[in-house]
């Protein structure tokens, strides 16, 4: 772990955050996140790999190490990538070795470990490549390297060429996720260019060239250096990658210019005179949430399309891994907020995929499309990042992209593919959810995964796509999605007060209790049902008198995080993640802070363990940034803020205008979460919404903050969020 600074703010006064993260947080428990070296939205990841299956690569309780791969994603739920592991051995026939944590160093852009076999290792990166140092202990008068080409996570086939005696290429093809998701997914293929330090002595292959060995004479120079390039395209777009980015420069100063690349993107939310374990648990939060989506395109602009073509991005950098049930929540709104530019390439990357493809994805992995996951979350990506200030796109584009990929049913299976864009269908049954105002159970389960929850994801969709055709002046589409959005009140059942799967006709599926999963994905019908971020005032009214609601949701959050077979909340998993903030459309916001204010101080912690679910590619770390900062997205699409109450007394957004954001709470302090007033600007602000064109310009929030609930403030008539539905 890393060692905390004596004082949070002392780290902060140097310009360097970066000393605050500790990328072995999240890599115990379910958190499955990686310590490896990378860059800001990089296709690199070099990472250790652990012995045991994980989905993460590394497992923080497994004392040994198997190899340190390029590629990795950050809290997925399933295996993933882990291509080309490279591992240094003075035993060949050995291909592990222990490792001790005391001689394990983890921290932005660069890995430090001493394996037990006596030999240190040093890993960094760059965007698009990878850096590692291997030093072997005295006396060892040969090393090995071995190059494992076929061992990433989910291995279909590879080639591998030895070229004179300093280099390796060659390709991995390898699914992006592995069967522990419990079906067949399409594979990817992975170039890569390996270009050593010195020559090496002799070398030889195994399993028809799936592997290589190379042994260097260690008893003079002891230190051997390989640079690795990465590529969807070629072996030679690895190359040029590999020396366009490290153009011979030593490891000291590519970790140098790793770190500086994590400053400059961490230094966008400056917090201050929190304890050093906050500071430490947000800054790795932040940096958690800057890991993903990754640079796919080559740096001469060359990329994979999603329809096998290579293609050239032109006046974009093309990017992928998209986990778009995830992201569009949380993380999408951050990284919109704070790197605007960088978010439009991401959005015009999801624009000209579905250009390419004639569907937008799902779940993009690797440059293909996976299918994982429910309903059609691209909508709600590209409706945050233009409400959050991502504008550099072609919006008109995506928004035709999005009206039909919500009104023209595609033809294929219901579920996911069994390869490439073939056979993907964007919305599963849409016809039945067009006719019925829902996806009947009857029709769909069992092909469709999850009715419930897919209705109620299509309606969230049909909401953002609503809100850019509104922002964009189309009227006729606006009318027309805002009034598909209202399909989740096909699914409410007034008789329960939940949401419920029904049938096709008309009936609910009988002996639903409200822990049920049948008809959801991952949660159960009590944490589904406040599942409706667009229209939560309408559902809460309906489902009855103020008081049996608010009590309906306390007894909810009797337990923050109890997994999806218990009728409580799951804060560590996505459908929960708006759920504390219904009490503010319920005039009762101190409620809202209490519950926030447990899950960011007994859910988050500064270790392994740390994390309460699966990250997710940044999306749980994102939710704890932003409740953190006393905010919440909380409406997809919608250019606004659910106001809650800070965790630090000081807390600046540097905004892309140039402007400051300046979060005021002298008296915010992990027991202090109920908000006795909120001054903007020096003017008394009684509402639970901030609308960002409010603070555009930049200004300054000044809350008081107090260990008791203020029950008056922001409780009076247009206080709370808004309702978008057009009959509420």
């Amino acid at each position: 772990m890393v060692v905390l600074a004596a004082f949070a703010g002392a780290a902060r006064a140097a310009g360097d955050p970066a000393r605050l993260v500790d990328p072995l947080i999240g890599t115990g428990g379910n958190g499955h996140t990686f310590p490896g070296a990378a860059v800001p939205f990089g296709m690199v990841q070099f990472s250790p790999v652990t012995s045991q299956r994980e989905p993460g690569g590394y497992r923080y309780g497994d004392r040994r190490i198997r190899g340190f791969a390029l590629t990795r994603l950050s809290g997925a739920g399933c295996t993933n990538y882990g291509d080309l592991p490279l591992m240094p051995t003075t035993a060949p026939r050995s291909s592990v070795s222990t490792f001790d944590h005391r001689y394990e160093y983890a921290k932005p852009g660069e890995y430090d470990v001493s394996l037990g076999s006596g030999i240190a290792v040093t890993l960094t990166a760059t965007p698009r490549s990878g850096l590692a140092r291997f030093v072997f202990g005295a006396g060892a008068r040969t090393g090995t390297v071995l190059v494992n080409a076929g061992g990433s996570a989910n291995e279909v086939r590879t080639r591998l060429h030895v070229i004179g005696h300093s280099r390796v290429t060659g390709s991995t093809v390898a699914r992006t996720f592995g069967g522990d998701c419990g079906t067949e997914f399409p594979s990817y293929t992975l170039y890569f260019a390996a270009v050593f330090s010195r020559p090496f002595g002799s070398f030889g292959t195994w399993h028809r060239n799936s592997g290589a060995f190379l042994t260097f004479d260690t008893a003079a120079d002891r230190r051997v250096e390989v640079r690795v390039g990465v590529s969807f395209v070629s072996v030679a777009d690895a190359l040029l990658n590999l020396r366009t980015e490290q153009r011979g420069r030593s490891l000291e100063q590519i970790g140098a210019e790793a770190r500086a690349r994590w400053n400059e993107v961490l230094n966008k939310i400056q917090v201050d005179s929190g304890t050093p374990a906050q500071a430490q648990v947000f800054e790795t939060a932040l940096y958690h949430a800057f890991l993903h989506p990754n640079v796919a395109s080559d740096v001469n602009g060359k990329y994979l399309g999603r329809d096998g073509t290579v293609r050239v991005a032109r006046g974009y950098v093309r990017y992928t891994n998209f986990s778009g049930w995830d992201v569009y929540r949380t993380e999408i709104p951050l990284v919109a907020l704070l790197v605007p530019a960088r978010a439009s390439d991401m959005i015009e990357s999801l624009v000209a995929d579905g250009r390419e493809s004639g569907q937008l994805s799902k779940w993009l992995l690797a440059t293909v499309e996976t299918g994982m996951m429910v309903g059609d979350p691209s909508d709600a990506i590209i409706a945050d990042a233009y409400a959050f200030g991502a504008r550099r796109f072609e919006a008109r584009v995506a928004l035709q992209e999005m009206v039909d990929g919500a009104t023209v049913p595609q033809v294929g299976p219901f579920h996911y593919p069994s390869s490439g864009p073939d056979g993907y269908v964007e919305r599963p049954g849409l016809d039945l959810y067009a006719a019925s105002g829902y996806v009947p159970f009857d029709h769909g389960e069992g092909m469709i995964n999850g009715t419930a929850a897919t209705t109620l994801e299509y309606a969230t969709a049909d909401s953002a796509i609503a809100q850019l055709a509104q922002e964009l002046g189309d009227d006729t589409d606006f009318a027309t999605f805002a009034q598909r959005a209202e399909s989740w009140k096909s699914l409410f059942n007034p008789a329960s007060g939940w949401i419920e799967p029904r049938r096709a006709d008309g009936g609910f599926v009988p002996g639903l209790r409200a822990a049920a999963q049948t008809g959801y994905v991952e949660g159960n019908a009590a944490q589904y049902t406040w599942m409706v971020p667009h229209d939560l005032g309408t559902l809460l009214v309906a489902m009855g008198p103020r008081t049996r609601v608010l009590h309906k949701l306390d007894r909810f959050f009797a337990k923050l995080n109890a997994g999806p077979t218990r009728p409580y909340a799951w804060l560590g998993n996505e459908p929960s993640f708006g759920a504390p903030w219904a009490y503010l459309w319920l005039a009762a916001p101190w409620r809202t802070q209490a519950v926030v204010r447990r899950a960011v101080n007994n859910l988050f912690t500064a270790d392994p363990t740390g994390l309460p679910g699966n990250d997710d590619l940044g999306a749980l770390s994102s939710w704890y940034v932003w409740s953190a900062l006393g905010f919440y997205p909380a409406i997809p699409g919608a250019a606004g803020l659910a106001v809650g109450s800070p965790l630090f007394p000081r807390a600046t957004i540097a905004l892309p205008n140039g402007r400051r954001l300046r979060i005021e709470a002298p008296a915010a302090s992990a027991r202090t979460p109920y908000v006795r007033s909120l001054r903007l600007d020096g003017s008394p602000y009684a509402s639970t919404w901030l609308p960002l064109a409010r603070v555009a310009g930049g200004g300054t929030l000044t809350f008081d903050l107090a260990k008791d609930p203020n029950r008056r403030w922001a409780t009076g008539p247009g206080a709370a969020p808004p309702t978008l539905s057009p009959t509420s």
